[in-house]
């Protein structure tokens, strides 16, 4: 298992998981907070050299964020603040017991008696200051984070009551639910704005938040281990195709697996839109090797309990769709080969190894359904039924190629050179194409 060393390299990953630095992005979640919540200093606090900066009982206010952006403190600022009617685990059982009866898709995955089990249990435990300090954030001034919380650890609990998962398993995977994006309070809010795009260059901003997330927990929380290491690896996956540390099934343990399966479907599930169904199916099939096959099966038996909608993606252009992304693809593997050929040691060599190898997944997932073989392609447009399976899967797979160039990136931009990063940017680039043809 390769768990601990990922854990060695979190706790040093970026700026941001050092928390005696404060943050100007969790600070401002703070501040605005604090424009509707007394928030006070639970003790004085003091910069590294012992300088009183504020004292107990003191309230935080919009005023005082430069003066504390200014200094290293001597003890987290996290730790030292205290918020007046935070949340609690009652709150949040309440929310998403409140939302599994409003809504009939997340009905569908935890509205068994034993799934509400699971998640009323959740009350015993106790939220940590700083925990409450950023979950009250999110649940006031972030409300799609938090209903992504929710909504992930209401689809964790439906998980764990069809696979028969026993305590502590099923408390450790609910808890890391609900937490695993608590890191992104911590990452520049531009960047984690849906409505753009962001290039790999800057992909590495929102790729540190697993990490942060899991410095967070083992700073400011008694939680087991297991919830940090779930949030840690929430974003890898089993074929390496991942992030931040690009682990294989034989490195991550079974919680993070299912964690990550519920993160992908509760995303989903928010977005919504007709198809939803299909939607998810598609998302954890169309790549065998990515999702732990139990909590794929797990997810599908639930998805029996919501009623089939037929997909409005607009069919049109659905050959031209299909040739864009064969040509990508060829392209990419051809850019790929020739690079490999040029050098197959050193950053450049493992890099473009390691990409080739995620291509191979994908190219084998596309030839799976049909869709890669050229003489159908005339048939497609006359079979409707088809052209909306394809208008699901293209997106799926374009969204995989692009995140092997954020991955791609990220590796070489660690650990080569910037002649390095230079050599593998043309390769980059064609995975991170934005054909209009390919949404």
């Amino acid at each position: 298992m390769e768990i601990m060393a990922s854990h060695t390299t979190a706790t040093s990953f970026g700026d941001d998981a050092g928390f005696h630095n404060v943050n100007p992005h969790c600070l401002g979640h703070i501040v605005e907070l604090a424009k509707t919540r007394q928030i006070v200093c639970a003790d004085d606090i003091h910069d590294e050299h012992g300088n009183k900066l504020l004292a107990r009982g003191y309230a935080i206010s919009p005023e005082l964020q430069e003066k504390l952006l200014r200094r290293k403190l001597k003890h987290p600022l996290e730790s030292s603040l205290t918020v007046s009617g935070g949340i609690t685990m009652e709150n949040i059982v309440a929310d998403a017991l409140a939302r599994i009866e409003e809504d009939a898709v997340l009905t569908a995955f935890a509205g068994s008696s034993l799934a509400r089990g699971l998640l009323r249990d959740m009350r015993q435990f106790p939220l940590t200051g700083p925990l409450k300090l950023l979950l009250t954030s999110a649940r006031e001034n972030r409300q799609a984070s938090y209903a992504h919380g929710l909504a992930a650890m209401i689809v964790s609990a439906g998980m764990a009551a069809r696979l028969g998962l026993g305590e502590p398993d099923a408390s450790n995977l609910i808890l890391a639910a609900m937490m695993h994006d608590v890191g992104e309070m911590y990452i520049n809010p531009e960047y984690l704005n849906s409505t753009q795009s962001l290039p790999p260059s800057a992909w590495k901003h929102v790729a540190s938040h697993p990490c942060v997330g899991y410095a967070f927990i083992r700073e400011f929380t008694t939680f087991p281990s297991a919830v940090a290491v779930c949030i840690l690896h929430h974003h890898e996956r089993l074929n390496g195709s991942g992030y931040p540390f690009r682990l294989r099934v034989e490195a991550l343990d079974r919680l993070s697996t299912l964690l990550a399966v519920a993160d992908v479907v509760s995303a989903l599930v928010l977005r919504g839109g007709n198809g939803l169904r299909r939607k998810i199916e598609v998302a954890l099939s169309i790549v065998p090797e990515e999702f732990d096959r139990g909590a794929v099966s797990s997810i599908n038996y639930a998805l029996r309990g919501i009623a089939e909608e037929s997909c409005n993606e607009s069919p049109c252009n659905c050959t031209s769709r299909i040739l864009s992304v064969l040509k990508q693809l060829g392209d990419v593997r051809t850019t790929a080969e020739t690079l490999l050929a040029a050098d197959r040691s050193g950053p450049v060599g493992s890099s473009v190894d390691y990409a080739l190898s995620i291509l191979e997944h994908i190219e084998k997932s596309l030839r799976a359904t049909g869709v890669s073989d050229l003489p159908q392609l005339d048939l497609l447009d006359q079979d409707t039924q088809v052209m909306g399976e394809v208008c699901l899967i293209i997106p799926e797979i374009a969204w995989r190629m692009r995140n092997l160039a954020r991955n791609l990136h990220m590796h070489v931009e660690t650990s080569g050179s910037v002649d390095d990063l230079a050599r593998t940017a043309g390769l980059i680039a064609l995975l991170d194409s934005r054909s209009p043809t390919v949404a």
